[in-house]
């Protein structure tokens, strides 16, 4: 699967670490390392340097790596080591997006954010 987007709301974010694109963003503006953490956006574009404005998809379609096998329909959260996994309902707080593809993982997913 090839990385794309489509972003219905664009926010930014001036980052205090360095990401790769599609890296998910916390509201600290830096990668999201730790599982079940809130989600600001998705990083349309790499941070090469702290301190760098990126755009950041807040909702939309987004393409992120999966750190668990996901299934289309699985609701999302941040997994620990960046990517998302499946959250687990009344459990995760910090649910952000619903799974549009199937992936394995390691592999890339298409996803909605609400």
């Amino acid at each position: 699967m090839i990385r794309s987007y489509h972003a219905i709301l664009t926010t930014t974010a001036v980052m205090t670490a360095v990401c790769a694109a599609g890296d998910l963003v916390g509201f600290d503006d830096a990668p999201i390392t730790v599982a079940n953490t809130p989600v600001k956006g998705v990083a349309q574009y790499p941070a090469t340097e702290v301190g760098m404005p990126i755009s950041l998809t807040s909702i939309g379609t987004e393409t992120v790596i999966a750190k668990a096998t996901i299934v289309k329909g699985d609701p999302l959260c941040s997994a620990t080591g960046g990517g998302v996994r499946k959250a687990v309902v009344g459990t995760d707080a910090n649910i952000f997006a619903t799974a549009l593809t199937a992936a394995a993982a390691g592999e890339l997913v298409q996803i909605l954010i609400r």
